[in-house]
């Protein structure tokens, strides 16, 4: 389309490039109102909620001491993120690269930094040292002895200089994030297993094993997670999520300056703040931006290979590559993806490709490798839970496997609704956890995407356009896979790091449209004002999420942490405070709460919302399974009212006889929480 509006090209009349332009303002402006019918930035209900909690938001009771706790979270992470830099410097050294600017540098250090020092946590919780006072000394050498070549490059460094209007927006949104940032942890899967992990594993000095199956999950960022809380605490943990994201942020930059060669680069980052996901994340104990970087920075490293064919360079994308295997399992795509460009570039004698091959494997196995052994070493299975036929694995069965796959479960081999797949995961109602959004920009630039990626026309874009866009299609064609099979991977998150790659790859594609330009009409122009309407959107979006948290209140010390986290946990904090008013030596099991963060007795939680079904399974009766609860040494169950209603509702359906029977025979009911919990004690 693009190229059929050129002006300079006279085989195509005049009436047909204005009526391109026109088909494509028309697809813009349908999916823009398409989105934002679905995901309004604003409501009639966010309002009534903000006009309710007037009495929450309006406190600015002041406390030094609430003031210098949250200054001490920022501290901390401040000071791990130094000591990342000044170790990545270090390591980078090792690589001697010849790297352009004090930018690339600086990312690239801090990226293998965190990931020699999560490597390092995990060794240290394999062998039983994990400590306080052994991360403070070994946090003290580092910054000892890694400081002085830190300050040098910082005092090198420098930082694009946004415009106004630019700068404004990015002081707004990073003011939102760090703030929710400095809140005690909220977050579903915080509290399922990346904070939860680190706490279980500090209280025991050691990575123990445990009944949680995510906690077996590839767990990089679990161990950032755990320096955090070693050092200072959850919030500081959350902190390094922050980290991460504006380290995502500068590799887009990067990415279009140094291999795009745009000279906006700013659009990029603005096209990458566009999708509410990124802001959203930033401020959760989640690991998804940490995996976004790291695949980024593998394809980044290959992109600079290709261009110098200096091979540490495709060693460092290599261990970049390993280290994105230690955070998800489906970032095994990316060294795959990797290889691929190897063999194809070296297609011509194929065995040029070996030597090149074998130094990309090495580098991504040795990196990655350390999470899977620690697998074998404490479940037996590497790739836990999953391939359970092959390896088996602690406290996994053939009816946890089986209900774990969902296999048959997903859109299946259905020719629409494949193709509607980027209209869905953009709307967003599909999404089986419903709590981010990718935003309508991905949708809007679609056709322009495929035209410059797929058409013969991809000759016009630079050679590293190519290798970025094939990634993210790459990306996007094995969530497809997944979700044609399960739909327990729709997920928007799971497509992250290939919405990143486009980001830059958009810009590019903007910045080319300045060929379509007339005096009567800029696309290119108006593409930018499509841009500023969209963050403008996302950015009231951002502020009234903020304003109903109000995190002013916990920061300055008007809420204390119970207040604030009875006020946005609701039924659950309070379940939690009454399991913990229990007799230090309780053990509850949870069914149908996977949540036990904020438990500070025994917990055994439903981490897979599948406890009821799994005891059946074993045991076969409520007698049985009443008898096992003693031989285990439980003295108390809490149920999850809500979440058992959603069961008997789903597909899942929960073995109602078998509670009842339990209910009436074997549980004595001690605490209601708000009709939404009830918690038992066992009748022995």
């Amino acid at each position: 389309m693009v190229d059929m509006l050129e002006e300079k090209d006279s085989e195509f009349p005049a009436w047909l490039k204005w009526g391109g332009i026109s088909l494509f303002i028309g697809w813009l402006f349908y999916s823009l109102s398409a989105y934002y019918v679905v995901q309004k930035p604003f409501s009639r209900a966010q309002m009534a909620a903000l006009l309710d909690s007037k009495d929450v938001w309006l406190q600015f009771n002041f406390s030094a001491a609430a003031l210098g706790r949250s200054l001490l979270d920022v501290g901390a992470a401040l000071w791990l993120t130094w000591i990342a830099l000044g170790a990545g410097l270090w390591l980078l050294a090792r690589f001697q690269l010849e790297i352009e600017t004090t930018g690339q540098q600086v990312l690239l250090a801090l990226g293998l930094g965190f990931g020699g020092l999560g490597l390092l946590t995990l060794l240290l919780g394999m062998i039983g040292w994990l400590e306080t006072a052994v991360f403070l000394t070994l946090f003290l050498l580092l910054t000892l002895f890694t400081s002085r070549q830190a300050f040098t490059q910082l005092r090198q460094l420098r930082l694009p200089r946004p415009s106004r209007g630019t700068a404004v927006y990015l002081f707004l949104a990073l003011g939102i994030i760090l703030s929710l940032a400095l809140l005690p942890p909220t977050s579903f899967d915080g509290l399922l297993y990346h904070l939860k992990g680190p706490k279980l594993f500090l209280q025991a000095g050691r990575i123990a094993v445990h009944d949680i199956f995510p906690l077996y999950f590839p767990s990089l960022f679990e161990m950032f997670y755990t320096m955090g809380m070693a050092l200072r605490g959850d919030v500081t943990a959350k902190l390094l999520h922050v980290v991460f994201h504006l380290m995502l942020a500068g590799l887009v930059y990067s990415t279009a300056r140094q291999h795009l060669k745009l000279k906006e680069g700013g659009t990029a980052v603005l096209l990458f703040y566009a999708m509410p996901i990124v802001l959203s994340l930033a401020a959760w104990a989640y690991s998804d931006l940490g995996l976004a970087f790291y695949q980024m920075a593998a394809v980044y490293a290959l992109l600079h290979w290709r261009q110098t064919r200096q091979l540490n360079w495709l060693i460092l994308s290599g261990a970049l590559a390993g280290l994105a295997l230690g955070f998800k399992y489906t970032s095994f795509i990316t060294p795959l993806f990797l290889a691929g460009i190897v063999l194809w570039d070296y297609r011509r004698p194929l065995k040029t490709a070996v030597r090149p091959l074998t130094l990309l494997t090495i580098a991504t196995t040795l990196a990655g490798a350390p999470m899977y052994l620690r697998n074998w070493i404490l479940v037996g299975n590497p790739t836990y839970p999953f391939l359970y036929g092959w390896f088996n694995g602690r406290y996994w069965d053939a009816y946890r496997a089986a209900s774990y796959a969902e296999s048959g479960t997903g859109i299946g081999f259905d020719p629409i609704a494949i193709l509607r797949l980027p209209y869905d995961i953009t709307l967003g109602y599909k999404d089986v956890t419903q709590d981010v959004q990718i935003g309508p920009l991905l949708l809007t630039s679609l056709p322009l995407l495929l035209l410059y990626g797929l058409s013969r026309w991809r000759k016009r874009t630079p050679p590293s356009f190519s290798i970025l866009f094939l990634f993210a299609l790459a990306q996007f064609g094995f969530w497809t896979l997944g979700v044609i099979s399960t739909r327990g991977l729709w997920q928007s998150r799971l497509l992250l790091s290939g919405l990143v790659v486009l980001a830059p790859v958009t810009a590019w594609i903007w910045q080319d449209l300045r060929r379509l330009d007339q005096p009567q009409f800029s696309l290119h122009r108006f593409l930018k004002l499509v841009l500023g309407l969209v963050l403008t959107l996302n950015l009231i979006g951002q502020a009234s999420g903020w304003l109903l948290r109000a995190p002013w209140t916990y920061i300055i010390g008007a809420d204390s942490q119970a207040m604030y986290l009875r006020r946005t946990l609701g039924a659950h904090y309070a379940a939690m405070e009454a399991v913990n008013a229990l007799p230090p030596d309780a053990v509850v099991t949870f069914l149908y709460e996977p949540r036990s963060y904020y438990c500070q007795r025994d917990c055994r939680p439903d981490s897979k919302l599948d406890e009821l079904g799994h005891w059946r399974y074993l045991y076969g009766d409520a007698a049985r399974i009443a008898a096992a609860w003693q031989e285990q040494g439980v003295t108390h169950l809490l149920l999850h009212q809500t979440g058992y209603q959603f069961m008997v509702g789903s597909e899942k359906t929960a073995d109602t006889a078998v509670l009842q029977t339990l209910q009436t025979d074997y549980l004595r009911p001690i605490a209601d929480i708000a009709g939404n919990y009830i918690l038992y004690e066992i009748i022995p």
